[in-house]
C-alpha cells in the first residue's frame, strides 16, 4: 500500500485557497501594474498585463518550490514604488519608454541574482536583524507613496488644478473614495468572512456602473483599463542600441536597495504564514525560488514583487496549504490567455481605491506611540527619519539609510550596555589556595590592592575606549588590576590597541596588569603576545596572561603577600605542628598531646594522599609541600577546588564525621603531613581530656564557618554571572 504524505497532498482546500488569494492578490498586482508603467508612458492595459504576468511567474515559481506553505507571492507596494521612483528619475531625464522598460529588466534580474546569491551565502539570516524601527519606516514610507501615487493617478483629469473643475472630472476620485470606505467596512460587516480587498472590488463594481446609469455622461475610455493584450501577442520593445546606456550604478544600487527590502519584507511573510500552519519555512530555498522568479520577470520586462502579507492569511484561512499558490498562479495564466476582454469593464478608480487603501494600511501608527515615550523616542526618531527620506527623496537612498541606521542603533546599543559585568576585589574573593591565618589577615587587609574586572559584550572601538575611562581611575601605585574576559564574545582590532594603552597607562602608574580567559573564542591562540605584537608593533605586550581567574587570583595574592613580607621562599619553608594553623592558638601541653598522637606521612610529587570515595576519618596538617583537592569528571580532566601550603590544615568532614572521601588529593611536590585519626577523638573522650579536644573542634568550626562564609558569597556570584 502506498503511504500519502499529508504535508504535499492536493486537496479542494488548496484550490479553494488559491482561489482566494488570487482574488486579494488580482487588484492589487493590477492596480500597481498600472501604476509603475504609466509612469514609464505605456497604457494601462500595458501595465495590468505586467502585474499578471509578474504574479503569474512568483506564483508558479515559489509555490511550487513550496518553501513556505500557502504564501501568495505577487507585485506589491514596496518594489513597485521604488520603482516608480527610479523611473520618474529617468522620465525627468527624457528616457523613452523603452529604454525605462530595459533599466526595469536589467534591475529585476539582478536582483534575482543577488536574492539568489544572499540565499546560498547564508545572508537570509542577517537580513533578520535590521532594526524594526527602520522597517516600520519603510513600510510606512511606501504606504504613503502608494496613497500619493493614486492621487497624482486621479488627478490627472483635473488639468493641473488642485480641485476637480466639474462633477464628470471628480467622478473617479469619489469612486475611488467609496471603494476605501468599502474596504475598510467589508470585514467589520462581514465578521472578516470575505476578504477587505475582495469586498473592496465587488462594491466599487456596483458603485461605477450604479452611479452611471443615473449620471448624464458616458464611460469614459480613461476611466478602465483596457483590453489586456493576450500574452501570446505581447511584444516589448527593446532597444538594444541602448544597452550600454544603462547607468550601472543606478542598477545596482536598486537592486540592492531591493534584494535588501524584498528579503527582509518576504521573510516576515512567511514567519506569519508559519503562525497560523504550524509549518516552518526553509529561508534559504524560499529566496533562490524568489530569486529565480524575479529573473525571469526581469527577462519578460514585467512587474516583480514577494510574499504579500494579506492574500497570504486569507489563502490560508480558506484551507489553502501546500498547492495554493500554484492554483492561483493557474488562475492567473488562464485570466491573461483567454480573458483580456475583461480589462474593457474594470475601472481604473476601483483599483486605485484597493491599491490607496494597501497603503493606508501599511502606515505604522505605532511610531506615533513611540514618539511619546522616552524610552522609545530613538526608535521614532529612526522610523520618522526613513519616512522623510522616502517621500522626499526616493526609496533607493532610504533603503541605504535604513541600513545604516541599523548599524548606528547597533553601535548606540552595543556602547551604552555596560562592559564591566563586575568589579572584585581581594577582600571579598579568594583564589582557592588555603594560606596560613597570618597571611589570610593580610589579604585581609590589604585586599583592595587587587581588582579584578569581569568584563562582558562586545568589545569594539565603541566600548574600549569606555572601558579604558571607566578603569582609569584604578591604575594606582601598587595595584594588581586583573581582566576577565570569559564572558566576552569579541574583541576587535580597536579594541586590541586599546588594551594595549591601558598596559602602557598600567605601567606608568606604576601598576601590574594581569589578564585571564583570554579564548580562543576571541581569536586568540597560545601565543597572545604575538597576536598584539601584529596588531601594534610600537606597543610591547609584556603582561602575565592566565588560563583561568583563579591562577591570576593566585599569583596576585603572591604578589601582594610578598609586598608585605611574606617572602614566596618563607611560605615554602617547612612548618612544624605547633606553627599549624590548627594548633597556632593553643597551649604548649595540647600542642604537646597533638604532637603525640599524629602519624608523620611523606607523600611523592604526583601521588594522591586520598581518592574520591575513599573511606576517611584523618584531619591532616600539611608540614612541607604543596596539596590540591581536585574533583575529576573523567581521568584526566577535573575541577581545582583547594590548595594547600605547609601550615595549613584539610580533611575535617571526614575527621567529624567519618565516610568517603568527596574530593582527590594530589600532591604537587614532595610533601610531609602529620595525620590525626578520628579515633584519638574517642581517647581524648575516654580520658575525659576535653580541654585539647574543644580545642580542635572549635578551630574547626572556625574554618568551617569562614568557608560556608566564602560559599555562600560564591553562589551569589554565580547567581549574578
Amino acid at each position: 500500500m502506498k503511504t500519502v504524505n499529508r504535508r504535499s497532498a492536493f486537496g479542494i482546500g488548496d484550490i479553494i485557497g488559491g482561489l482566494s488569494g488570487a482574488a486579494v492578490a488580482l487588484p492589487q498586482s493590477m492596480g500597481l501594474g498600472i501604476v509603475l508603467f504609466s509612469v514609464m508612458g505605456f497604457d494601462a492595459s500595458t501595465g495590468a498585463l505586467a502585474g499578471l504576468i509578474g504574479a503569474t511567474i512568483l506564483l508558479l515559481i515559489s509555490g511550487g518550490v513550496g518553501a513556505t506553505v500557502g504564501m501568495i507571492s505577487a507585485p506589491n507596494g514596496p518594489m513597485t514604488m521604488m520603482l516608480v521612483g527610479v523611473m520618474s528619475t529617468l522620465s525627468a531625464e527624457g528616457a523613452s519608454s523603452g529604454a525605462m522598460l530595459l533599466n526595469l529588466s536589467a534591475i529585476l534580474m539582478l536582483v534575482g541574482i543577488f536574492q539568489i546569491l544572499f540565499a546560498l551565502l547564508g545572508g537570509a539570516r542577517l537580513i533578520k536583524y535590521i532594526p524594526y524601527p527602520v522597517v516600520a519606516g519603510l513600510v510606512t514610507g511606501v504606504g504613503v507613496l502608494m496613497v500619493k501615487s493614486q492621487i497624482t493617478l486621479l488627478a490627472k483629469d483635473w488639468n493641473g488644478s488642485l480641485y476637480p473643475d466639474s462633477f464628470e472630472s471628480a467622478f473617479p476620485s469619489i469612486i475611488a473614495l467609496l471603494t476605501m470606505l468599502a474596504m475598510y467596512l467589508t470585514p467589520k460587516l462581514t465578521a472578516r468572512r470575505i476578504p477587505a480587498a475582495v469586498g473592496a472590488f465587488v462594491s466599487g463594481l456596483l458603485f461605477f456602473y450604479g452611479a452611471l446609469g443615473y449620471l448624464p455622461f458616458e464611460v469614459n475610455e480613461k476611466w478602465v483599463v483596457g483590453t489586456i493584450p493576450s500574452i501570446v501577442n505581447m511584444h516589448f520593445d527593446f532597444p538594444a542600441k541602448e544597452l550600454f546606456s544603462l547607468s550601472p550604478k543606478l542598477v545596482v544600487l536598486t537592486a540592492l536597495a531591493l534584494t535588501i527590502l524584498g528579503m527582509t519584507d518576504c521573510l516576515v511573510t512567511s514567519l506569519v504564514a508559519d503562525s497560523r500552519t504550524g509549518r516552518q519555512h526553509d529561508s534559504r530555498k524560499e529566496m533562490v525560488a524568489q530569486g529565480a522568479a524575479e529573473l525571469v520577470i526581469g527577462f519578460l520586462g514585467a512587474l516583480g514583487g514577494w510574499g504579500t502579507k494579506g492574500a497570504t492569511l486569507v489563502c490560508i484561512e480558506a484551507g489553502g496549504r501546500r498547492w495554493a499558490p500554484v492554483v492561483a498562479g493557474l488562475f492567473f495564466m488562464a485570466l491573461m490567455l483567454f480573458a483580456g476582454e475583461v480589462g474593457r469593464y474594470l475601472p481604473l478608480s476601483v483599483l486605485a481605491g484597493i491599491v490607496a487603501m494597501v497603503g493606508v494600511g501599511m502606515i505604522d501608527l505605532n511610531i506615533l506611540t513611540w514618539a511619546r515615550h522616552k524610552r522609545t523616542r530613538l526608535d521614532a526618531i529612526t522610523a520618522i527619519g526613513v519616512i522623510i527620506i522616502i517621500v522626499s527623496v526616493n526609496l533607493v537612498v532610504a533603503v541605504g539609510v535604513g541600513v545604516l541606521f541599523s548599524i548606528l542603533l547597533f553601535i548606540s546599543m552595543q556602547s551604552k550596555n555596560p562592559i564591566i559585568h563586575r568589579r572584585i576585589d581581594a577582600r571579598e574573593h579568594r583564589s582557592i589556595s588555603k594560606r596560613p591565618v597570618e597571611e589570610e589577615r593580610c589579604l585581609e587587609k590589604y585586599g583592595e590592592d587587587i581588582v579584578m574586572y569581569e568584563l562582558k559584550g562586545n568589545l569594539f572601538f565603541a566600548t574600549a575606549d569606555k572601558l579604558r575611562t571607566e578603569i582609569g581611575g584604578q591604575l594606582r601605585q601598587d595595584r594588581i588590576l586583573i581582566l576577565h574576559f570569559r564572558r566576552v564574545r569579541y574583541v576587535d582590532m580597536s579594541a586590541m590597541i586599546v588594551l594595549l594603552q591601558i598596559g602602557e597607562d598600567a605601567r606608568n602608574r606604576g601598576c601590574e596588569l594581569l589578564f585571564c580567559h583570554l579564548h580562543k573564542g576571541l581569536g586568540f591562540g597560545k601565543k597572545v603576545k604575538k597576536a598584539f605584537r601584529h596588531i601594534d608593533s610600537k606597543h610591547t605586550f609584556n603582561h602575565r596572561v592566565f588560563a583561568d581567574s583563579d591562577t591570576a587570583f593566585e599569583y596576585a595574592e603572591n604578589r601582594l603577600l610578598q609586598k608585605h613580607g611574606y617572602k614566596n621562599s618563607e611560605r615554602a619553608k617547612a612548618k612544624t605542628i605547633a606553627e599549624n594553623d590548627l594548633c597556632i592558638d593553643m597551649a604548649s601541653e595540647q600542642i604537646e598531646e597533638i604532637s603525640a598522637m599524629a602519624i608523620v606521612r611523606e607523600v611523592s610529587a604526583g601521588e594522591r594522599l586520598f581518592e574520591r570515595g575513599d573511606y576517611g576519618d584523618s584531619l591532616y596538617m600539611l608540614l612541607e609541600g604543596n596539596i590540591e583537592i581536585r574533583l575529576y569528571v573523567n581521568k584526566r580532566e577535573y575541577k581545582r577546588l583547594a590548595k594547600y601550603g605547609p601550615g595549613t590544615f584539610f580533611g575535617e568532614i571526614s575527621f567529624i564525621e567519618p565516610g568517603p572521601r568527596t574530593a582527590t588529593a594530589f600532591a604537587l611536590e614532595n610533601c610531609v603531613l602529620a595525620e590525626i585519626g578520628g579515633k584519638e577523638l574517642k581517647k581524648f573522650e575516654e580520658r575525659r581530656e576535653y580541654k585539647t579536644l574543644i580545642e580542635i573542634l572549635n578551630t574547626i568550626a572556625i574554618r568551617l564557618s569562614e568557608e560556608l562564609r566564602r560559599s555562600a558569597d560564591d553562589i551569589r556570584r554565580l547567581e549574578e554571572w
